[in-house]
């Protein structure tokens, strides 16, 4: 075995091509060496893009001499229809990128951190396996839940294909995006959906909270060519953000501080019930909770009055009760239309006193004025009141739109959060009332308002025995509208699946539990941990307690294109394909509905892509790694049997979510994944199909054949459906978790109790939390925005030279610490003075400022993915200010309902 030098790391290993990137074209040009072919062969071939979290534009990459020299968008794909953002036009900057990982290395050096060299050794492949393998076999035979799988974007192309830890027995998977992604539980909640969307063919009106439109994520497809085109129309976009983004360069902008977003939407919601006292009275009782009736018992937790109790039922049917109020009773919620079910009031049934949901909302509202909100979020009152004027006048009301023979409800406006708002304790809360709004407003899934994605036959309606719209039994995300019905202890994994029933992730705290398995009352070790396309160190709040974990844990191997931040602490790194090298399919049925043209209206996608090239290095596909692995742990039987089941999930209603029975894999016989692939494929369209319809466009669409199919009204009218206004499901969840804790005897780890009862609030809840607000001695906000051309580190952007190169050329202050102007001058600050940035729990990270005047007065931005760190990392990539290291990853600062860490807290700064 040879020790890797610098020199033989960084050198090709085939044709030893030297790549010229020439600013922000496409093409690369190469310097052939002598042992390159000498042939002069040329063609094009179809690809989808793998450049960012939506991989759904085609392309096609020109191919000399087998060698990728040029990618641009493919006209026939009905998802980009040619076009390609600079994302997708620098992938091959990363293809024959000099730090890519080539080929099987070990560890030598048993210490561990950060700027130690590993000591990195080449293997073989028969070697890393062996190795692996026999890790595996030990940690299976300890107990198959000592194994951890942490998957995450950065490889977006294959995390989580094939669930080769669930064939192993692992019950841990830790996503590293997780604790950023809470902002599934309005839609998964209220529209049955993983997304929403904005229906931008009517719409006249945004309120845009924290949220990117048209900036960042879908540069080339047609989800953002359709809002430059309705903003052309006359679409009003305001921004509410603590920077001016572009959005806000379009519309209008108000300034706001990072994560009191909660209370200026409560204003909004106060202002519109009892300031204008107009409000979509026939949605609210056709179609949401706001008539059925709840006992008025209020507990209080932490200080807060908060309701948790279930709807108040009838005896004998047990369904929930509603007053009409043509019988002056009460009577079950099912027994009419809704008509003339009261809307407000508090009565008396069975000897108790009953309150309607919307009268116990409305009650809690009232001191939730637009002065009490100016004072926290400085919007000033004024503001805010003219806002709530301006969604009520342009909601329209009453007015209806009769679309292909079908008389929908017209609301062309939209109130549409992101995570820059809802990453905070409060997220929830800002879901909630963000949807409460667009319930007054009856703007939800009917045209010109916030739309679910999936539509037509793959959206079913489900609803649950109160006749409560719930997300479909194969749905990923239903934990977080319905959470678990039971309280599973001792844990079963390390992530804490039964303190927080309704979670996405709290994957950093699986860190902790992982460092301290006895206090959250785990009862075995984790012995391996399986790196995919995930970086915790880096994409996760203080990296201390993540790098402790993977010290501690025994074993570590990591697949991967690139070393970074993780592989630093890995045992063994195997080697995968760069996307252009490796075969792929994605399910875009749920992403691809965005389109808000006849054309693109209800669009799916299937995209399905054949290498370009051959493997220019000796690395393998991540799929078949884990395929060869699971042969040599001795799971490939339970490996083939979970992809038949499940393998790209349910694209159609009728197709099934896996393989069809006729193409399923034989238990002991071991597939390539392009056989996997085509098999699935075969799956959805039947015998005759296959690899040969993806040979010219790698995207293959589907479309709702109506235009009223698009949307989810059509299939579920009047009241067919009811959404939430008030919120049984957090109410019983928390009963779940208290009524465990006490059968148990035991505490809730790392948290009073009461802490986190109060966030289950089936009601509108408010109280300062302990980053919100600005301090004396921390005087600013600190806020991270994403990058235009890195919103994450899939196929190694972060890496890449192309995309650095616009970056300085084009945006020179990307890589600063964004200062006020007026703050910064008052602080004798000047352009480029080097500053440190430190945060309320003291950790600090440092970085060149950029006096802006399109930031509010009272933060600091920062900018995505910069500073990383590593012995073995292309120095480019660690310029800049590392801004996840100023969050905390504990208790003290965490969205008890969801999981979801906090994004922006306190800080300070200060001269270098």
């Amino acid at each position: 075995m040879a020790t890797i030098s610098r020199r033989s790391f960084i050198k090709g290993s085939t044709a030893s091509l030297v790549l010229l990137a020439t600013g922000f074209g496409s093409k690369a040009y190469f310097f052939q060496t002598a042992n390159a072919e000498t042939s002069n062969t040329e063609e094009w071939k179809p690809a989808y893009c793998p450049g960012c979290h939506m991989p759904i534009c085609g392309t096609q990459v020109k191919v000399v001499n087998g060698v990728a020299v040029e990618i641009k968008g493919d006209p026939k794909s009905p998802t980009n229809k040619g076009k390609l953002c600079p994302r997708g036009n620098s992938i091959i900057g990363g293809l024959y990128h000099p730090y890519r990982v080539k080929t099987p290395l070990k560890r030598t050096n048993p210490e561990k951190g950060l700027d130690i060299d590993p000591g990195w050794v080449e293997i073989t492949w028969d070697e890393a396996y062996a190795i692996v393998a026999g890790k595996l076999k030990e940690a299976r035979a300890y107990d198959p839940r000592s194994f951890i799988y942490n998957f995450g974007f950065g490889n977006e192309d294959s995390f989580s294909r094939i669930l080769f830890d669930k064939a192993l027995g692992s019950t841990t998977r830790i996503g590293s995006a997780g604790p950023l992604c809470p902002d599934h539980y309005g839609s998964t909640t209220c529209l049955s959906t993983r997304v929403e969307r904005v229906d931008l063919q009517y719409c006249k009106l945004i309120l845009n909270i924290g949220r990117s439109i048209g900036d960042e994520w879908a540069l080339a497809h047609y989800s953002t060519s359709d809002y430059a085109t309705a903003v052309e129309r006359g679409l009003k976009v305001i921004t509410v953000n603590p920077r001016k983004t572009v959005a806000a360069q379009n519309g209008e902008w108000v300034p706001i501080i990072p994560g009191t977003d909660i209370a200026f939407c409560w204003a909004l919601v106060h202002t519109i019930i009892y300031e204008i006292n107009k409000y979509d009275e026939k949605f609210l009782k056709w179609r949401t909770n706001a008539p059925y009736l709840i006992e008025d018992k209020p507990q209080v937790f932490k200080g807060s009055k908060v309701h948790i109790e279930d709807h108040f039922r009838d005896e004998a049917t047990q369904k929930p009760l509603v007053w009409d109020e043509s019988q002056h009773k009460a009577v079950p919620f099912d027994s009419s239309r809704g008509d003339t079910y009261a809307l407000t009031g508090t009565y008396t049934v069975r000897g108790k006193t009953v309150k309607t949901a919307f009268q116990l909302m409305t009650e809690y509202v009232k001191e939730y004025t637009p002065e009490w909100a100016e004072k926290i979020c400085t919007v000033p009152a004024a503001k805010i009141r003219e806002i709530a004027k301006e969604l009520v006048d342009t909601a329209q009301i009453g007015a209806t739109i009769n679309i292909e023979g079908f008389e929908f409800p017209l609301r062309p406006v939209a109130t549409f959060p992101g995570r820059g708002a809802n990453c905070n304790p409060l997220n929830t809360e800002l879901y909630k009332a963000l949807y409460i709004i667009n319930e007054l407003l009856g703007c939800l899934d009917v045209p010109g308002g916030v739309l679910g994605v999936e539509t037509g036959d793959f959206h079913p309606f489900m609803t649950d025995k109160d006749g409560m719209l719930t997300p479909v039994p194969w749905d990923i995300f239903k934990a977080q509208s319905v959470g678990t019905p039971t309280f599973e202890f001792p844990p079963n994994s390390f992530d804490n699946n039964c303190f927080y029933p309704m979670k996405l992730d709290v994957e950093q705290l699986t860190w902790k539990t992982i460092l301290d398995p006895k206090s959250y009352y785990v009862p075995f070790e984790a012995k391996v941990l399986m790196i995919h396309g995930a970086n915790n160190i880096k994409s996760n709040a203080d990296p201390e307690p993540v790098m402790a974990a993977m010290r501690r844990i025994p074993f570590v191997f990591d697949i991967a294109v690139w070393l970074d931040e993780a592989s630093q602490f890995a045992d063994v790194i195997l080697p995968e394909h760069h996307a252009l090298e490796r075969a792929a399919a994605f399910n875009a049925s749920f992403i691809c509905s965005k389109g808000s043209d006849d054309e693109s209206r209800g669009m799916r996608a299937i995209c399905a892509r054949k290498p370009v090239v051959a493997p220019a290095h000796n690395t393998r596909l991540a799929e078949d790694i884990c395929f060869d692995l699971a042969e040599r742990v001795g799971c490939l039987p339970a490996l083939n049997m979970i992809t038949n089941k499940t393998f790209l999930g349910m694209y159609f209603l009728n197709k099934p979510a896996g393989l069809a029975k006729e193409y399923s894999l034989l238990p002991i016989k071991k597939y390539t994944y392009e056989e996997i692939i085509e098999r699935k494929l075969k799956s959805l369209y039947g015998p005759q199909s296959g690899w040969n319809d993806f040979a010219e466009c790698a995207v293959k669409g589907y479309k709702v054949p109506t235009i009223k199919g698009s949307y989810n009204y059509f299939y579920a009218p009047e009241n067919k459906i009811r959404i939430p206004l008030y919120y049984t499901y957090s109410g019983r969840n928390i009963n779940t978790i208290m009524n465990g804790l006490k059968e148990h005897g035991i505490k809730f780890p790392g948290a009073d109790i009461e802490e986190v009862a109060r966030n289950y609030a089936a009601t509108p809840l408010y109280y300062e939390f302990n980053t919100m607000l600005p301090t004396a001695e921390y005087p600013f906000k600190v806020f991270q925005f994403k990058t235009h051309f890195q919103v994450n580190d899939s196929s190694g952007l972060v890496y890449n030279p192309w995309l650095r190169e616009i970056q300085h050329n084009f945006d020179p202050n990307i890589l600063k610490v964004l200062v006020p102007y007026e703050a910064g001058k008052a602080m004798g600050l000047n352009e480029d003075d080097e500053i440190v940035v430190e945060s309320q729990y003291g950790h600090k990270t440092q970085g060149k400022v950029h006096l802006s005047q399109m930031i509010h007065p009272q933060t600091i931005g920062i900018g995505g993915k910069w500073g990383k760190r590593g012995t073995h990392i292309i120095p480019f990539a660690k310029e800049g200010p590392n801004y996840n290291v100023l969050l905390n990853g504990d208790e003290r600062d965490i969205g008890f309902l969801m999981g979801n860490l906090n994004n922006s807290v306190c800080v300070k700064i200060y001269k270098a």
